[in-house]
């Protein structure tokens, strides 16, 4: 109806992740399995009820969470995913401590062993549906992440989020307690231990790029700007980025970085802060001859055409016939900034 304002749906709804897939170049999710295996779609350690998924089944948890199978029933947000380069980052979320899952305090190989249950639960779905190895990636805070993609998950790529944040603690005590992490470990580092795990992209905090924090870790600095931006760019080489988070007045500067922004911001009324039109879709709707165009609309020729610009533009390392060779109308060079809504349509107000 016209004149009435949009709502955000609730993170991580049906709803929020079908908008922001249509909306935006692709969005975010956090995946949970629940004591009768199945993969539910929720961020925090609890529900709001205060239930850990991970300690009942689905029919308890439905008013509550939501269902990973359901989504992928959902024939437009598969469709997108599929057939139009739309990209999936698929957060797979330890218990918490308490919840008795995963070895509780201990971990070790009970932790392991649903991590893998989840991780392969996941991957069996997404294979089934014949979605594009470079259209998504796994990627967790729990460290292990790696040992359990090296096993279970296939042709499918993994990254692991840095520095570790828990499944315990308030959003201030789950900082603290990473702090020292975040200290010893410089984006050129961040950088080298996601190329040593074969990570197809560096998942990065906001902090390590922008403002007096980016000042803290030990080690070469970097930035949005000026010889800071030189040298990140310089170290990277071209490596994908993607950034969270990524706020509205920082939204143009990141993506003519050449970095892929997480945006908490999935909202068709807003404009970029200095007044001009903002694109949710700077991937997927790429401006040829000063149109916007669906990338799985335009000719192989235009969509080359694109790709060679931009690897002009950002210094991609990758060789232009290995980037053609991840070219089609329905996917993209893993290279390509885009924007993905976060949760769906961006985090609410009160979760982690």
């Amino acid at each position: 109806m016209a004149g009435v304002a949009w709502r955000k749906p609730k993170e991580n709804s049906i709803a929020a992740l079908e908008y922001g897939m249509e909306h935006a170049d692709g969005v975010e999710m956090d995946l949970r399995l629940t004591a009768e295996g199945e993969v539910v779609i929720h961020h925090d350690p609890r529900t709001p009820s205060g239930k850990y998924p991970e300690r009942y089944g689905y029919d308890d948890l439905k008013h509550e969470v939501a269902l990973f199978d359901d989504l992928l029933d959902r024939s437009g947000f598969v469709d997108r995913w599929v057939n139009e380069a739309r990209f999936v980052c698929l957060e797979l979320k330890a218990p918490h401590p308490s919840s008795g899952a995963g070895g509780g305090w201990f971990r070790g190989k009970k932790m392991r062993d649903h991590l893998s249950r989840l991780l392969k639960s996941v991957r069996s779905r997404i294979e089934e549906l014949q979605i594009p190895v470079q259209s998504t990636v796994f990627y967790s805070f729990d460290p292990y992440i790696t040992s359990v993609a090296d096993i279970g998950l296939g042709k499918y790529r993994h990254a692991r989020l840095m520095p570790k944040l828990r499944q315990w603690g308030s959003w201030s005590t789950q900082r603290a307690v990473a702090s020292p992490s975040f200290v010893s470990t410089s984006v050129p580092r961040l950088l080298a231990k996601q190329r040593r795990l074969g990570a197809p992209m560096l998942p990065l905090a906001l902090e390590y790029i922008h403002g007096w924090t980016r000042h803290i870790p030990l080690g070469t600095s970097v930035g949005l700007e000026g010889a800071a931006l030189e040298r990140f760019n310089g170290i990277r080489g071209g490596h994908p980025v993607y950034v969270w988070p990524a706020p509205l007045e920082l939204e143009p500067k990141l993506l003519d970085a050449g970095l892929s922004c997480i945006s908490d911001t999935i909202n068709p009324d807003l404009a970029n802060t200095d007044g001009s039109n903002r694109c949710m879709r700077p991937a997927t709707m790429p401006e040829i001859e000063g149109v916007r165009q669906p990338w799985h609309e335009i000719s192989g020729s235009e969509r080359m055409r694109v790709i060679s610009d931009w690897r002009k533009k950002w210094g991609w390392s990758t060789s232009f016939t290995e980037l053609k060779s991840l070219t089609s109308e329905s996917t993209m060079p893993w290279e390509v900034p885009r924007l993905i809504g976060h949760r769906g349509t961006g985090k609410d107000k009160g979760t982690l």
